[in-house]
């Protein structure tokens, strides 16, 4: 694990045993990128900010192309944990992160 890591990479390395990685290409041939991922696993959590205030991924152009990645993502594998700032370091969202690593990690893939 790097030794720059962020409260939240810690966390999940210390409950789960898994490495996140930020700003994570998760698409063959598509740009997007998670915020935070855990690859071993295919889990990521998606950072949604201005919620309050209108923000990109709340006005209707920005919620489609959401959308897209989103669905995409769920095509490829991936489980896609959706929260906001404040909520990111909450021990209810660290819950759900460990609760969906560990399902992965039981899930048999087909």
């Amino acid at each position: 694990m790097e030794k720059n890591f962020s409260p939240l990479e810690r966390a999940i390395y210390n409950l789960t045993g898994l490495e996140t990685k930020r700003e994570y290409r998760f698409h063959p041939t598509r740009e997007w990128r998670f915020d935070f991922a855990i690859p071993a696993v295919h889990v990521a959590i998606e950072v949604e900010g201005g919620v309050w205030n209108g923000g990109r991924h709340f006005r209707p152009e920005g919620y489609l192309r959401d959308m897209e990645k989103y669905n995409e993502a769920a095509a490829c594998g991936w489980l896609v944990i959706r929260t906001i700032p404040s909520e990111l370091l909450r021990v209810k969202t660290i819950q759900q992160i460990v609760r969906a690593c560990r399902k992965k990690l039981t899930t048999v893939s087909l």
